[in-house]
């Protein structure tokens, strides 16, 4: 991880130099189809080197609260990055007049995304992510912290043979470290991983209403825990696009998948698409993967675990139906149904000294979610709300997946005031397999108030946990009541 970091200041010191861009240009900066400066025209030159686009923002507030976000972008003719920087600390915290001793913590995220054109057909994409956090147990009698760390790098290289063909390969890494410290003798709680990948990949567009495209993704993982033995898994898949017509489209393919435990499928990827209709879009779609555990990413979610790294790939079938309903810049309506039966589930399960481990299960999954924007005076007001529902069918209970999940924000961007008003409802949660008791549902506000002060300076207030619940997240670790912060934005 010292080294990612040397890396990622190195990087940022050589392109400061450069000139910044606007967040709408970089959301492409990582992406196969990345806008670079020749769209621009050469009158553009000048204004850009005037440009600079920093995004900071620093809170302080109750608990010794502290959030510090820092984003910075830049742009030359053939490189375009993004840096972007988050973290948050706390001292013990509490609810009402109660401190909860040994709850301090601390999250942190870098990340950084650039995009070098070495030459018109020719194009580098370096993304790398370091992520670490620190918590104190609360009164557990047996571990006193959990600390979890994550780095991974990527290089990808993107090259266009020809006017209808484009091809790429990449190659990265990860590392994951985990710590418990112990109250008492134990030698259990330590544990990382080291993750190799490489993927080649491309399409050919044979025609304006058909193309092909295939990948091919090798990862390899090497745990430091003696009796789990290295895994190693393959997928490649090849899909043909093509359009029956202007508006209807078909996508065909074939799903090969391998993995260390001597697991072999092939299975079909089928989609049908309905687009560029004014008001909708329509796609359905089924697919049947062999699925690897990643427990990098599976045990980052989640707070005080014990991490179980030897477990099998999931044989995962999954159908679903996408809707898009647009109304101009007015209403903006999204659904997803989706159907999932996975023989291998990763499932949450409690361990000595009240932390997590995960277990397989089979399971079939039916979920169902709706989104709904609506946009009011060029958006200076905006309504968004979300709501999902799953349900599970399997011989145990699902821990730790509420049944019902709501959220909605409201937002008003004006010119020297923004405000931001977001709730947020989660149900009862299992948090045992063979148990059927269950965490509480709860609701949890917060308010976000920005004035601006001066050109490019702004004061902030930002209020989590509005209503002063007691809520748990996990079972015996409660989190923190009402907390307020204010500090300043800046904004160049």
């Amino acid at each position: 991880m010292k080294l990612i970091l040397k890396i990622l200041i190195v990087l940022v010191l050589v392109v400061s130099f450069g000139v910044c861009v606007s967040a709408e240009d970089l959301e492409t900066a990582g992406g196969e189809a990345a806008p670079l400066a020749e769209n621009k025209g050469t009158d553009s030159k000048s204004d850009l080197s005037k440009n600079v686009t920093i995004d900071m923002k620093v809170l302080y507030g109750r608990y010794n609260n502290m959030l510090s976000t820092i984003n910075l972008s830049q742009e030359q003719n053939d490189f375009v990055y993004l840096l972007s920087a988050n973290f948050k600390r706390s001292n013990d915290f509490g609810y009402n007049d109660i401190t909860y001793e040994n709850s301090s913590y601390y999250e942190n995220k870098l990340g950084f995304t650039g995009n070098l054109q070495l030459t018109e057909s020719w194009r580098v994409i370096l993304d790398t992510e370091v992520n670490g956090d620190s918590r104190g147990m609360f009164d557990n009698t047996v571990y006193s912290r959990e600390e979890k760390e994550k780095s991974k790098v990527s290089v990808k290289n993107v090259a266009k043979l020809s006017t209808a063909f484009e091809g790429y390969i990449t190659v990265g890494g990860a590392q994951y470290v985990h710590r418990l410290r112990p109250l008492v003798d134990t030698s259990e709680g330590n544990s990382k991983l080291k993750q190799v990948n490489a993927e080649v990949g491309g399409e050919y567009i044979w025609s304006p209403t058909n193309r092909i495209r295939f990948n091919s993704i090798f990862y390899y993982y090497d745990y430091s825990v003696e009796d789990v033995r290295c895994d190693r898994f393959l997928n490649s898949e090849i899909i043909d696009d093509f359009y029956i017509t202007r508006n209807i489209g078909i996508s065909m393919g074939l799903n090969v998948d391998w993995n260390r435990d001597g697991d072999f499928l092939a299975s079909p990827i089928l989609t049908f698409l309905i687009k560029d209709y004014r008001f909708a879009t329509i796609g359905i779609g089924y697919r049947y993967d062999l699925v690897p555990f990643r427990p990098e990413n599976y045990y980052l979610e989640q707070k005080y675990i014990m991490p179980a790294y030897d477990l099998p790939p999931a044989r995962v079938h999954r159908g679903h139906l996408q809707m898009e309903f647009r109304m101009n810049s007015f209403l903006d309506i999204k659904s997803l149904f989706s159907v999932e039966k996975s023989d291998n589930y990763y499932n949450y399960f409690p361990v000595t000294g009240n932390v997590l481990s995960a277990d397989t299960l089979p399971v079939i999954n039916y979920r169902s979610k709706i989104g709904m924007g609506l946009f009011f005076f060029e958006r200076i007001l905006e309504f968004e709300t979300a709501y999902e529902y799953s349900y599970f069918d399997a011989d145990l209970n699902v821990t730790y997946h509420p049944t019902h999940q709501l959220s909605g924000a409201v937002k008003y961007n004006g010119e020297l005031w923004r405000f931001s008003w977001v709730n947020r409802f989660q149900g009862q949660v299992y948090t045992d397999p063979r148990d059927d008791r269950q965490l509480g549902g709860f609701v949890v506000g917060e308010i976000g108030i920005q004035r601006k002060m001066l050109e490019s300076f702004f004061g902030y207030i930002k209020i989590e946990n509005l209503y002063n619940r007691k809520y748990f997240m996990r079972e015996g670790y409660p989190e923190q009541g009402l907390s307020f912060m204010g500090g300043v934005r800046i904004l160049i």
